[in-house]
């Protein structure tokens, strides 16, 4: 057996050798991605930078029926004090909703444009950042990476337009309770239509569509 592997591990070397620079150079690239999706912690990171790239790419629209939002009763929130609130007492403001996991590779690809959107519209809207994990695991990993963000933990099972089954998922929800977007998987927070978006909802003096500009 062992004179087998040696011969096929010689024959495979011997191939490898005749092939030009290039396609060697694809041989070795595609080996170490194998052996990083092999590592937990480097596969986490190398799906999330993948998730990250794949964001750049994804478009944002806004609804173009925008009904008013159904299943806000069905929302229990726990914040980092302990105390619980239904999704309707938020709904006094604009809210954007996002739905999250700390082991979630495309949650972590959008953290950073979500922390910079959080600082720039944070005192006009309300941002709940969901994840039925503990409020500690949560906690922690705002610590490990320094961001700042409003967190809760998932205290019922959501109906209505708050169900959801992808994540993350995320919702901006306008000042007279529509559902302005929603939208599926990882998204770049920072594209100048989710600046338009939001500098409308939160009282701007951006038009809506097909409306002029006061």
């Amino acid at each position: 057996m062992m004179s087998r592997i040696k011969k096929w591990f010689r024959k495979e070397v011997e191939k490898f050798r005749k092939k030009r620079w290039y396609s060697k150079l694809l041989d070795v690239v595609f080996v170490v991605l194998v052996l990083l999706l092999l590592i937990p912690s480097t596969r986490k990171e190398l799906m999330t930078y993948t998730s990250k790239v794949r964001m750049y790419l994804t478009s944002v629209e806004e609804k173009e029926q925008q009904p008013r939002v159904k299943g806000q009763g069905t929302v229990v929130l726990q914040d980092s004090r302990g105390h619980q609130r239904r999704m309707s007492s938020y709904l006094d403001k604009p809210v954007f909703i996002n739905y999250w996991a700390t082991w979630c590779p495309p949650c972590r690809a959008e953290m950073p444009t979500l922390e910079k959107l959080y600082k720039e519209y944070g005192d006009r809207v309300n941002f709940l950042f969901v994840s039925s994990q503990p409020m500690a695991k949560q906690q922690s990993f705002l610590d490990e990476y320094d961001y700042d963000l409003p967190v809760y933990q998932l205290m019922s099972k959501p109906g209505g337009d708050f169900n959801y089954s992808v994540l993350p998922t995320s919702m901006i929800i306008s000042r007279e309770n529509r559902v302005v977007l929603r939208k599926e998987g990882a998204v770049n927070w920072q594209s100048d239509k989710v600046r338009e978006i939001f500098d409308r909802v939160s009282g701007g003096n951006v038009a809506a569509p097909g409306q002029s500009q006061k």
